[in-house]
């Protein structure tokens, strides 16, 4: 009977020890493997003349049209093209066929360039009530500040971690910037911010990832 109860306990004090604890670099890896899956997202837009049309084409839009000249024949976009051609180059949007359209101005034809968004650009696109954003990047982990013991709260275990970010732009995105000649520069502060992690079966989660 003795020995029974002994064995008994061995078997979950064992179980208890084999269970591992969460440490900073787990709650590192589960906050990064979210942040990449979110995306960091905002408007990119492009400023065109189009001779029958100025104004503002968003980079997620299924269509994007830049005349390559105006109405008197002179080149514009310029700008535009380039960074356009990037996005082609990257495959977020392929060229289409060239559309002529006549100039409200003087009746010309104006030759407008149309490039259409792919999958793998609709897979980067956010649209949203306020117009479609663009994802170049994520948050990543510089260090994780501290973390609460894994507790128990409505049926889950978890975990209050706060933690330290920085911006990291996909090299595209940060090439986009500067041919768009926004003089754009790569941030280098980081942010102090907070996450909720979960215990589940494949391991420690955000728990935005769960809702």
């Amino acid at each position: 009977m003795y020995k029974t109860a002994f064995a008994a306990s061995a078997v979950l004090l064992l179980a208890a020890c084999s269970e591992p604890q969460p440490d900073k670099a787990t709650f590192e890896k589960a906050i990064n493997r979210y942040s990449a899956a979110q995306g960091m997202c905002m408007p990119l837009v492009l400023n065109v003349e189009n001779g029958i049309l100025t104004g503002a084409a968003a980079v997620g839009e299924p269509l994007v049209k830049i005349a390559e000249r105006d109405s008197e024949g002179r080149k514009i976009n310029e700008s535009a093209f380039r960074q356009m051609r990037l996005l082609d180059k990257e495959g977020f949007y392929k060229q289409g066929r060239a559309e002529t359209v006549p100039s409200p101005e003087n009746g010309r034809e104006i030759k407008v360039q149309v490039y259409e968004l792919t999958d793998k650009g609709r897979a980067q696109a956010r649209p949203g009530p306020n117009g479609v954003r663009f994802c170049m990047g994520s948050l990543k982990v510089v260090k994780v500040n501290w973390f609460t013991e894994p507790t128990p709260a409505d049926g889950v275990t978890v975990s209050k971690v706060s933690y330290e970010a920085r911006l990291e732009t996909a090299k595209w995105a940060e090439r986009f910037m500067r041919e768009g000649g926004s003089g754009w520069k790569h941030p280098d502060t980081t942010r102090n911010l907070a996450a909720t992690m979960v215990k589940t079966s494949d391991g420690w989660r955000d728990i935005r990832e769960l809702r």
